[in-house]
């Protein structure tokens, strides 16, 4: 666990310490101190904290004069992705600023702590510790449309949990090395299941990535059975207005951020692809490529040309259609604040004609678990703080 604490008087830093180091083991957390406003504001810019213990009457720069930080500490938690997955603690020895401040911290379920002679404060800061040490942010989440797809993460080098249920979600621990997630699969596929169950995760889990392993349908003339499908742009393809049976399309694009897109294109190469097979049946399917290609999202299963036809008139090079990435990508994108890490990775089972069947999901779904499991490993490793 990442503390982070703001503090100028040294003395009441070292109490703290104290405290969290006859509280905590050695080995559970990393504690960083620093005396100013800004200083804390660059520790949060570039490590990603999971409890913020800070003073609220603090100088803005070493040796300055002390100020009132409630603004600017409300203002990390509303709008900054850092401030706001990570807990917080506000205590102050200034009783009249306390009681102004509780207001603005009520807003975002942050409690102010006196701190005084009385040592409630110390019962205050454990009880925070330990709730903090259990529900500390997630490394990541995967969100998975079917069960079958989840049970595709059995094929790969992540360590599963047992199933359990959380705040309704369909929830799995995982774990891959030393990062820390859950595989939460959703009550039914579609758009509408996917955006809900999206936003619940990343709000209840607070991850660093979200990312969607499965099945999809494809293009003909765009990709083939078997293909891996990296989506870096997705839209809603449904979206716009019928007229005289028409559809005059309205398309909203969401796009995978730059540094996501260029450690997912270093993972697709031919002698990747041909690694993720290693051991899985269907042969015929071996030499198959990972395309980093757009990947289009409805609320209806396509088995119809002419439905594909129309797709590519919104974008001709679409590989993949499925039924959920577009608001997997929506729900993550508005969760990060435009960064973060997102993607998804599906594995082509159709060519989105009437020629449909099941004898290539289970592959396709081990497929692509290993490579959300790869990817996710590559890019939190690459992830500072």
């Amino acid at each position: 666990m990442k503390i982070l604490l703001v503090e100028d008087e040294r003395e009441k830093a070292e109490k703290i310490r104290l405290l969290i180091t006859g509280e905590l083991d050695s080995d559970a957390y990393e504690l960083t101190t620093v005396e100013t406003v800004n200083d804390a504001i660059m520790r949060l810019g570039d490590t990603k904290f999971d409890l913020c213990i800070v003073d609220l009457v603090l100088p803005q720069v070493k040796n300055g004069e002390k100020i009132d930080a409630t603004m600017q500490w409300c203002e990390l938690i509303e709008n900054h992705l850092t401030g706001r997955i990570a807990s917080w603690i506000v205590m102050t020895g200034y009783s009249e600023i306390a009681a102004s401040a509780r207001h603005s911290f009520a807003h975002h379920d942050v409690a102010v702590i006196p701190y005084d002679n009385s040592r409630v404060w110390e019962g205050n800061l454990v009880r925070k510790l330990r709730d903090t040490y259990e529900t500390r942010p997630l490394d990541f989440v995967v969100v998975c449309a079917l069960e079958k797809e989840r049970r595709g993460f059995q094929m790969t080098q992540c360590i599963l949990g047992e199933r359990t249920s959380f705040l309704g979600l369909d929830c799995q621990p995982a774990k891959i090395g030393n990062w820390r997630g859950m595989i939460v699969t959703q009550p039914s596929p579609g758009m509408i299941s996917a955006a809900i169950v999206a936003t619940k995760a990343l709000t209840a889990f607070r991850p660093q990535a979200v990312a969607m392993a499965g099945i999809c349908g494809g293009r003909e003339g765009e990709t083939r059975l078997g293909a891996l499908i990296v989506p870096d742009l997705s839209w809603n393809y449904q979206s716009g207005k019928f007229k005289e049976g028409k559809l005059t399309p309205d398309l909203l694009h969401v796009l995978v951020t730059p540094t996501t897109r260029t450690g997912l294109d270093l993972l697709c190469t031919d002698e990747n692809s041909s690694a993720l097979r290693n051991g899985l049946m269907n042969s015929d399917l071996a030499h198959e490529k990972i395309q980093l290609a757009p990947m289009v999202s409805g609320s209806q299963v396509v088995a119809d040309k002419t439905v594909s036809e129309m797709i590519g008139d919104q974008g001709r090079k679409v590989a993949g259609i499925d039924m959920e990435v577009a608001s997997i990508y929506f729900a993550a994108r508005d969760f990060f604040d435009g960064g973060g890490i997102y993607f998804a990775a599906k594995t082509v089972v159709d060519l989105a004609n009437p020629y449909k069947d099941d004898r290539y999901h289970e592959y396709g779904c081990a497929l692509s678990a290993r490579f959300v499991t790869q990817a996710l490993e590559s890019l939190l490793s690459a992830e500072p703080g």
